[in-house]
C-alpha cells in the first residue's frame, strides 16, 4: 500500500544494452503538515516490545497491518529492521559483529568510553554554598592522558591572590580589603566511571524503544494528504 502511490520512473538494470524498465521510485520524500515533531494533538509517544514491527504496531494501534508505512513515515525510519529495538539475541548477534568478537561475553569487560562527572562546590564570604555538576563523555585515548587519582585539598587560613592547591582554588572575595585574610573557595572534584560496552549498547538500543503514533481520528486526513502530494 505505501508504495503503491509512488510515481514511476525509467532504470536500467543491464549497463550493457542499455534496456530501461517502468519502476517505482521508491526514493521519493514526501513531507506533510502532520510531521510536526512532539505535536501532543497529532501524536502521542508509544513505547515498543520486543519483536514489534511496523506491521505488528500497526495492528495493535489501529487494527490494520497495512496501516505500518504510516508507522514508518511519521517516524521517518529507513530501516526498520535496525532503526526498531533488537530483542536480547539479535542485540547479542550485533554486537558480535559490529566488534569482531568471539563471544558477546568480551562487550561486558572491554570499555567503550569513560563518563566523567565534574562537581564544583563554590563557597562564598558570608555567603552561600553553590554546587554545581557537569557530565561529558571521555574517549579512551582521552582517558588515557588524565589521571583518576585526583585529591581535595585543606582549607589555610591565609592566602595571597591567587593561588591553586591541589583542586581547591582559594581567592580573596570581592567584599574583602587587601589585608583580610577572609577568602572564598572553589574546589572541584572530577571523577571518572568505565561504561562497557555491552552496557553502551544496551542503551542505545532502548532509545529506539520510543517512536510517534499517529492519533486514530488523523489517520484518514493523513491518508488524503499523502495520496494528494504523491498524485499531484
Amino acid at each position: 500500500m505505501y508504495f503503491n502511490k509512488f510515481p514511476k520512473t525509467l532504470y536500467s538494470f543491464d549497463f550493457v544494452n542499455q534496456s530501461p524498465q517502468v519502476v517505482t521510485n521508491i526514493m521519493t520524500r514526501v513531507r506533510t503538515k502532520y510531521n510536526i515533531a512532539d505535536n501532543a494533538v497529532v501524536f502521542y509517544k508509544y513505547q515498543l516490545e520486543d519483536g514489534d514491527t511496523p506491521e505488528i504496531v500497526a495492528s495493535k494501534i489501529y487494527g490494520n497491518p497495512e496501516y505500518h508505512w504510516i508507522i514508518v513515515l511519521v517516524n521517518n525510519l529507513s530501516d526498520p529492521q535496525f532503526e526498531f529495538p533488537l530483542d536480547s539475541r539479535s542485540l547479542d548477534r550485533m554486537i558480535v559483529k559490529k566488534y569482531g568478537y568471539t563471544s558477546v561475553a568480551n562487550a561486558y569487560s572491554e570499555v567503550h568510553h569513560y563518563h566523567k562527572e565534574t562537581k564544583k562546590t563554590l563557597i562564598e564570604v558570608n555567603g552561600p554554598t553553590t554546587v554545581t555538576t557537569e557530565n561529558n563523555i571521555v574517549t579512551l585515548s582521552q582517558y588515557s592522558y588524565v589521571a583518576n587519582t585526583l585529591f581535595t585539598a585543606n582549607t589555610v587560613t591565609t592566602v595571597t591572590y591567587p593561588l591553586s592547591s591541589g583542586n581547591t582554588i582559594l581567592f580573596r572575595a570581592n567584599n574583602s580589603d587587601n589585608t583580610s585574610t577572609v577568602i572564598a573557595s572553589l574546589q572541584v572534584n572530577e571523577s571518572y566511571k568505565p561504561v562497557y560496552v555491552y552496557d553502551y549498547e544496551f542503551l542505545e538500543n532502548e532509545k529506539k524503544r520510543e517512536i510517534k503514533i499517529l492519533r486514530q481520528e488523523y489517520i484518514e486526513p493523513f491518508i488524503y494528504e499523502f495520496n494528494k502530494l504523491l498524485v499531484g
